[in-house]
């Protein structure tokens, strides 16, 4: 079957399939100047300390240079401002999606410098990955499904006079994908044009464009993203029930590590669709693809994985036999890394088919600290999950990435909370806090408290459900305790994200909350708002906010909280309607068509994997 047949047959399935997270994850826009400016063309008032005045013509300098670098200057490299550097600054806070205010700050400076940083790094890169690069496109070339993909140089323009408003006033999944393929026409940095690409392409996928995602993929530069493509749509297809082609779409992927993860991915979706005899034969596939791999630290991994797959389909005794073989496989490694990264794949696939105990026994032959982390996280989660909670502590303590152990002691207090130890679930959750001061990475630190406030709420929840008197209900002070928490995360995104989701909570938690905007919402909800509301307005990158309200709207679907879903959709369009730069446009119309998809078709979510 050709590529064209293939997609005109996949054009077939229903125009609304389940959002999944996106094969090129979301990174912010620059962060705005926080003021403090160090430079300035006039003359200091008399007021003004030394240290605040007109020093020297370095940093104007500094900055003419970076703006050069960016081809955004082409006057002279001195310390002189003029109007010509200012525009040129205008320029370039514009397409970050800055304050256009053409005014100089220490922030802006450090800004522009990272960019010519980030340039040069990727032209480094580019330059490393040249034969790789050169052998990715080798391979669609060399099958006849795929031969056409490769497209040649971009002569797209888009369109000035275009205006979006009708769409984003009354937004479709087509009208979104639509405009976000018209604004990447207008990024010109290649890598930069087909990430946006790569995500128009995932969602068309997802909604059953398969055309249109095959038009997309064809205006990718680089040739490895073919790949990913071809995966992503291969997987949509498993999406929607169609195994047979979703398996035939995976066979034309030149790539062999790409078509066996979207074999691999397929019977997952098969497994989360309740269809086990489908996800056995696609372990099979999965299987008679190994064959084909040299390398054999990832032919253990993939076996492994596939034994995973075939515990979780009722096949037993298959996924025993992988196991065996990728144990024996990985015992023969002679280099001490190699041998500890094998067994590593081994023991975290035992305890992900809730093997726990097993796991922990290869411990003695990984000396690797990253390796024996990856290990007791796999090990102590699975023991979480079957009850285990005693097992899951002793194996956490053990855990020395103190981000990872925070995670853990989280789900830990979930398994005890669920077995009615809501004392030992609450000292468990102190514990992991109390942990959480020691990360000293800033953003891991606040993923961790984010999961520790979001375990409180799941908490609350099994609390006020056991509880009978009102009166000393333990939701309103549980809540109240993972808003506290909440309110101690750095990253404005992930605080934000986790006090709508606190706020939803305790709305529904309040008779007739979540059927109502106000009436009985009482004081704890609206106090949580106000700082969710507070804490979203200090998100500087309008497209963090679009990906923020996208993925609140996913997980309050998937926990049936349709009005609160569509109320977060409108607050992404609200945030991608004051977005001028193409490249953030683009990705920002996309995700909030992926997020419509979902929106629109709750029925496929289970689709989408497990809720937060």
């Amino acid at each position: 079957m050709n590529a064209l047949r293939l997609f005109v047959l996949l054009a077939t399935i229903a125009a609304a399939l389940p959002a999944t997270a996106s094969t090129l994850a979301p990174i912010e826009l620059a962060a705005r100047p926080a003021g403090g400016e160090i430079e300035t063309d006039k003359e200091p008032s008399p007021g003004k300390t030394a240290g605040q005045r007109w020093r020297s013509g370095k940093s104007v300098q500094r900055l003419r240079r970076a703006l050069a670098d960016l081809g955004l200057y082409l006057g002279l490299i001195d310390g002189h401002l003029n109007d010509e550097t200012r525009g040129a600054i205008r320029v370039y806070q514009q397409g970050a999606g800055l304050k256009t205010d053409g005014k100089i700050s220490r922030e802006l400076l450090n800004l522009l410098q990272n960019a010519v940083e980030v340039r040069a790094l990727l032209k480094r890169l580019d330059k490393a990955r040249k034969p790789g690069k050169d052998a990715a496109r080798d391979a669609p070339l060399s099958h006849p499904a795929t031969r056409d993909l490769v497209s040649a140089a971009n002569t797209e323009r888009a369109d000035p006079t275009r205006d979006s408003a009708g769409c984003l006033g009354n937004p479709t999944v087509r009208c979104l994908l639509d405009e976000a393929s018209e604004s990447v026409k207008a990024v010109f940095r290649p890598e930069l044009r087909d990430w946006a690409l790569g995500e128009i392409l995932v969602t068309q996928a997802r909604a059953g464009l398969t055309e249109d995602a095959m038009l997309t993929t064809r205006r990718l530069r680089d040739p490895r993203l073919i790949m990913v493509a071809l995966r992503d749509i291969a997987e949509a297809v498993a999406a929607a029930g169609m195994s047979g082609e979703a398996l035939e779409a995976a066979k034309i992927i030149p790539d062999l590590d790409k078509r066996i993860e979207a074999i691999a991915a397929i019977a997952k979706i098969q497994i989360r669709a309740g269809k086990p005899k489908e996800a056995r034969r696609s372990a099979g596939q999965l299987l008679i693809q190994l064959k084909k791999i040299k390398d054999d630290i990832k032919r253990i991994s993939y076996r492994a994985k596939a034994a995973v797959i075939l515990a979780e389909a009722g096949d037993l005794t298959r996924a025993n036999r992988q196991m065996v073989t990728a144990e024996k496989n990985a015992r023969t490694r002679t280099e001490d890394a190699e041998k500890g990264l094998a067994l590593r794949y081994v023991a975290s696939a035992l305890a992900d088919m809730q093997r726990p105990d097993q796991a922990l026994k290869m411990l003695n032959d990984i000396t690797s600290a990253s390796e024996r982390t990856s290990v007791l996280v796999s090990a102590a989660n699975a023991q979480a999950r079957t009850g285990d909670a005693a097992a899951a502590l002793a194996t956490a303590d053990n855990i020395e990435e103190v981000r990872f152990r925070a995670v853990v002691l989280g789900h830990v207090a979930l398994a005890q909370a669920q077995k009615g130890q809501s004392e030992a679930a609450e000292a468990t959750l102190q514990i992991a806090l109390a942990a959480v001061e020691n990360i000293k990475i800033p953003f891991a630190r606040s993923y961790a408290i984010s999961r520790i406030a979001l375990a409180m709420v799941r908490l609350a929840k099994l609390g006020g459900a056991k509880e009978k008197d009102p009166a000393t209900a333990l939701t309103p002070l549980s809540y109240e305790k993972a808003r506290e928490t909440a309110a101690l995360i750095d990253d404005n995104r992930l605080r934000a994200q986790t006090l709508w989701v606190i706020a939803e909570a305790q709305r529904r938690a309040v008779p007739g909350g979540s059927t109502d905007d106000a009436p009985n919402a009482d004081a704890g909800v609206k106090e949580t708002e106000k700082q969710a509301e507070a804490a979203t307005a200090a998100i500087v990158s309008r497209l963090s906010r679009v990906w923020m309200f996208g993925d609140m709207a996913d997980t309050h679907e998937r926990r049936k909280a349709g009005k609160a879903a569509w109320a977060a959709f409108d607050r992404g369009v609200a945030a991608a309607k004051v977005i001028d730069n193409p490249w953030g446009r683009s990705r920002a119309l996309a995700r909030l068509a992926l997020t419509l998809i979902e929106l629109v078709d709750p029925k496929l979510s289970l689709l989408t994997g497990e809720e937060n």
